[in-house]
C-alpha cells in the first residue's frame, strides 16, 4: 500500500525493469566516462612524467650555476622547495684511448640522478663510483659491478653503471659521478626539486630574481608535464576537454530523463486530474534521478577502475619490461570529483524533465493529445510530378518531423559522441606531431663513424670497414651513409660486448668512433609505446562509450513507441514494412547526427589547435579521416541499435500492446 506519493518513484522504477535499466545505464556510461577520462588523464600524466625522467636522466626542475652563500641558504630554506642538493665537475683524466670526466654530487642531488642507472646502485661515500656502461671496457678489463679500479691516482668501486648518452660517446668523455659532502660556495650548481604543492610559476619567478637567467636552467619539458596550469596552452587545452565531458555526460543523462518522462506523460497527467501538485511531481522524478544516481555511480566508477585494469594487463603483455611503466592509478580525490560532477549533472539534466512533467496539462495528458500539433499546409504552385518515396521511407520522414522533441533527444547522442571521437582524434593527431614525439623516432643499436682525411680514402676504408663489420656474429645488417654506419643487432643484450669486439678488430686498423643507441632507444621505444597505448586506449574508451549511449538512445526511442508501432501493423502495415520504416529512421539520425557532430567536431578541433599551437609548431587540417570514420560507424551503430528491439516487437501481441496502459 503506498501512505506517500514520494514513493510512487521506487514503484515506477520497479513496475518498468526495461525502462529503468536503459536510464540506469545511460548513468553509469556517463560517471564511467568521466571518472575514465580523469583516471586516464591522471595515469598518462604520472607515466609521461616518468619517460621524460627517463629520457633526461634526470627529475631535477631547475639548475642554478654561479651562485653564492646568500643564495644557497635562499633555496635551502625556502619552504616551497621540497628538496635541493649541490653538484660538480672535476678534471678530465685519461683512460687509455678515452678520457674520463669526473662529477661530484651530495646525497640530495644523487636523488635527482637515479634515472640516469641501468644498473647497480649510486655511490654512497668517496670510495665508491658509477661509470658510463660504455666505458667499461676502457677503464678495466672485464671491469663489473663490485670490482676496483684505478683512475686519476683515486682507487674506486664500481656500485652502478650510467646509461649511454650519445654526446659523450661521440666526444669519447666518459662520465664518472662519486660523492662529495662538502662543496666550496659557487662550486658547480644547485639543482632543485620544487614541492609539488607550490606554485611553480611564483618560485621560478623568486628564483630569477636571484641571479642571472643565463645561470639558470629550467626543465620545462618535465615542469609542463607536471603543472599543466603551469603553461597556458596546456590549461587551455585541459579545460577544453573537461567542458566537452561534462556537457556530454550532462546530455546522455538528460536524454535518458527526458525520454523517460515523454513516455509516462500520461500518467502524470491522472496523478495531476487527483490533485498532485506540479512541485510533488518534480519531485517524483528528482527522486527517481537520486534513486538511479546513488546506484549508477559506484557501478560506474567500478566498471573505469576495471576498464584501466584491463588496458594495464594488456600494456603490461605488450611490453615484457612494462612493469617499470603503470598509467593504472587510482586517485581517490579524481573518483570523488568525478562522482560530484556526476550527480550534479544527474539533477541539473533531471530538472528540466521534472519542471516539464509538473507543467503538464491533465486534460492533454489523459486524452493522449500532447504530441499531436497543428501543422500548417505548405500550399506548392505548379507542381511537377515526381515518383513518390517508398512508403517506409515517407512515413520514416514523417515521424521524424511530427515529433521534434524525439528527434533531437536522439541526435543528440550521436552529435555527443561524435565531437568526442573527433576532438579526442585531433588530440591523438596533435600529440603524435609533437616535437617530444618526433624526439622519440629511435636510431640504430650501434652507429659507427670512420674518421679520415680524404673523400679517397672514405671510399675505400668503409669497404673495408663493411666487409668486417657484416663478419660479426651478432650484426644482423648493416647500413651505410657517407662515412656512417648504422649497425642492427640480432641480441641487443650483447651491445657492450660487440662494441668492444669491434673497438678491438676494427679500431686498432681505423679511426672509428662507437656509439651504443641501445639504451637510448629502449627508453624511447617505451616512451613512444606508452603514449600509443594511452591515446588509441583512451579513443577505444571514448568510442564504446559513446556507442553504447547511441544504442541506448535509440533503444529507448523505440521502445517508448510499441503502442503506435503495433497500431501501424493493426491497420495493415507489414512486419517488413514496419522493420523498413524503423531502419529508415535510425539511419536518418545517423547521418543527421554524424553530419552534425563532424561539423562541431571540426570546430572544436580547430580550437584545440589553437591552444596547443602554443605548446608545439604544429598545422591544423580537416581530419578527413576521423570524419569519415564518424560518419561510417553512426550509421552502423544506428542500424544495429534497432535490431534488438526490433525482434522484440515482432514478438509481441497487437491486442495486448495496444490495450497497455502508458
Amino acid at each position: 500500500m503506498i501512505s506517500s506519493y514520494k514513493q510512487l518513484s521506487s514503484k515506477y522504477l520497479k513496475g518498468n525493469i526495461k525502462r529503468t535499466v536503459l536510464t540506469f545505464v545511460g548513468i553509469v556510461l556517463s560517471v564511467a566516462l568521466i571518472s575514465t577520462i580523469g583516471l586516464f588523464m591522471k595515469g598518462s600524466q604520472l607515466s609521461q612524467i616518468e619517460n621524460i625522467k627517463k629520457l633526461d636522466g634526470v627529475s631535477f626542475h631547475v639548475g642554478i650555476s654561479n651562485y653564492d652563500e646568500a643564495i644557497l641558504n635562499k633555496i635551502r630554506y625556502n619552504p616551497q622547495i621540497a628538496s635541493s642538493g649541490l653538484m660538480s665537475q672535476g678534471e678530465v683524466v685519461p683512460a687509455g684511448d678515452i678520457s674520463v670526466q669526473m662529477n661530484f654530487a651530495d646525497y640530495p642531488a644523487m636523488a635527482f640522478l637515479t634515472y640516469s642507472l641501468v644498473d647497480g646502485k649510486l655511490p654512497a661515500n668517496g670510495d665508491e663510483a658509477v661509470v658510463d656502461s660504455w666505458a667499461l671496457p676502457y677503464i678495466k678489463d672485464n671491469l663489473q659491478i663490485g670490482d676496483s679500479f684505478e683512475l686519476g691516482g683515486n682507487e674506486y668501486k664500481l656500485v652502478g653503471i650510467l646509461n649511454n648518452r650519445e654526446f659523450t660517446q661521440k666526444s669519447k668523455v666518459a662520465r664518472l659521478l662519486t660523492y662529495k659532502r662538502d662543496f666550496v660556495a659557487g662550486e658547480g650548481r644547485i639543482l632543485v626539486e620544487i614541492d609539488e604543492k607550490a606554485d611553480f610559476n611564483k618560485v621560478i619567478d623568486e628564483i630569477n630574481s636571484l641571479t642571472e637567467s643565463t645561470h639558470i636552467e629550467i626543465n620545462q619539458q618535465l615542469i609542463n608535464v607536471l603543472k599543466p596550469g603551469t603553461n597556458e596552452s596546456v590549461l587551455a587545452m585541459v579545460i577544453i576537454v573537461v567542458s566537452i565531458v561534462v556537457i556530454a555526460t550532462a546530455v546522455v543523462i538528460y536524454n535518458a530523463f527526458q525520454i523517460s518522462v515523454v513516455e509516462r506523460m500520461k500518467q502524470f497527467g491522472l496523478l495531476r486530474s487527483i490533485g498532485a501538485t506540479r512541485k510533488q511531481i518534480r519531485q517524483i522524478v528528482m527522486r527517481e534521478a537520486a534513486v538511479l544516481a546513488v546506484l549508477a555511480i559506484p557501478i560506474g566508477i567500478v566498471c573505469s577502475i576495471l576498464a584501466l585494469a584491463v588496458l594495464q594487463f594488456i600494456f603490461d603483455l605488450i611490453i615484457k619490461n612494462g612493469a617499470g611503466v603503470s598509467f593504472f592509478h587510482i586517485d581517490w580525490q579524481i573518483i570523488l570529483i568525478s562522482s560530484i560532477l556526476t550527480l550534479a549533472a544527474v539533477f541539473a539534466s533531471s530538472y528540466y524533465p521534472a519542471f516539464s512533467a509538473g507543467r503538464i496539462s491533465p486534460l492533454l495528458a489523459i486524452s493522449s493529445r500532447l504530441s499531436i500539433k497543428k501543422e500548417t499546409i505548405k500550399k506548392q504552385k505548379n507542381v511537377v510530378l515526381k515518383k513518390p518515396l517508398s512508403f517506409p521511407l515517407s512515413l520514416a520522414l514523417k515521424n521524424v518531423k511530427r515529433n521534434k522533441n524525439r528527434y533531437t533527444i536522439t541526435i543528440l547522442s550521436i552529435i555527443i559522441s561524435s565531437v568526442l571521437f573527433i576532438t579526442f582524434t585531433s588530440i591523438m593527431d596533435f600529440a603524435f606531431s609533437s616535437k617530444y614525439v618526433e624526439d622519440l623516432s629511435t636510431k640504430s643499436d650501434i652507429t659507427i663513424h670512420l674518421q679520415v682525411d680524404n673523400h679517397d680514402s672514405i671510399a675505400s676504408g668503409s669497404q673495408q670497414v663493411l666487409k668486417l663489420l657484416k663478419s660479426f656474429e651478432n650484426v644482423s645488417e648493416v647500413e651505410l651513409q657517407d662515412a656512417r654506419f648504422n649497425i642492427h643487432l640480432q641480441d641487443v643484450d650483447q651491445s657492450n660486448a660487440t662494441a668492444q669486439n669491434i673497438q678491438q678488430t676494427i679500431g686498432t686498423k681505423f679511426d672509428i668512433t662507437i656509439i651504443d643507441n641501445v639504451h637510448e632507444n629502449k627508453s624511447k621505444q617505451e616512451s613512444e609505446l606508452v603514449i600509443k597505448v594511452l591515446v588509441y586506449s583512451f579513443i577505444a574508451v571514448v568510442s564504446l562509450i559513446g556507442s553504447l549511449n547511441i544504442i541506448n538512445t535509440i533503444t529507448i526511442s523505440i521502445i517508448i513507441r510499441r503502442k503506435e508501432l503495433a497500431a501501424l501493423k493493426s491497420i495493415g502495415m507489414s512486419q517488413r514494412d514496419l522493420k523498413k520504416m524503423i531502419i529508415y529512421e535510425a539511419l536518418i539520425y545517423g547521418i543527421s547526427g554524424s553530419l552534425q557532430g563532424i561539423f562541431f567536431g571540426c570546430i572544436l578541433s580547430y580550437i584545440m589547435y589553437l591552444a596547443v599551437s602554443g605548446i608545439s609548431a604544429i598545422e591544423w587540417s580537416i581530419p578527413y579521416e576521423a570524419c569519415l570514420i564518424t560518419f561510417a560507424a553512426a550509421l552502423l551503430i544506428s542500424y544495429a541499435s534497432v535490431l534488438i528491439p526490433l525482434r522484440k516487437i515482432q514478438k509481441d501481441n497487437l491486442i495486448d500492446v495496444i490495450r497497455e496502459q502508458s
